[in-house]
């Protein structure tokens, strides 16, 4: 008999429930457009990496942010920029991953 384990994070994967009520072209087309945000609210740890100058003359600057996550189906590390009230501004960086040991390696390498 075969097993087949089902890793705790992909019980907070809210895109099949986001599929379920938008339909998959409408819901890939919304996170196509705000994907930082999903990413960000997906994610289960994170590591700052200093500050980041480059937004509008008389804003306050922020971080760069290296994030962990799951979201449709897959792992990830993304690099990020935040403001100084840790709302996601820009997503720099993105990369995929099939397993969370392939993720977490990058993640704590400093790499994605």
């Amino acid at each position: 008999m075969s097993q087949v384990h089902t890793h705790l994070h992909t019980e907070f994967d809210r895109y099949p429930l986001l599929r379920k009520e938008f339909g998959a072209y409408e819901v890939d087309r919304i996170i196509n457009a705000e994907a930082a945000d999903f990413h960000w609210d997906s994610r289960f740890a994170e590591r700052n990496f200093g500050a980041y100058e480059g937004f509008d003359e008389g804003e306050d600057g922020g971080e760069i942010v290296r994030i962990i996550g799951f979201f449709r189906g897959q792992y990830y590390v993304a690099t990020c920029v935040v403001d100084v009230e840790r709302r996601v501004r820009a997503m720099l960086r993105l990369t995929h991953f099939d397993s969370v040991e392939s993720a977490e390696a990058v993640f704590l390498a400093g790499g994605g």
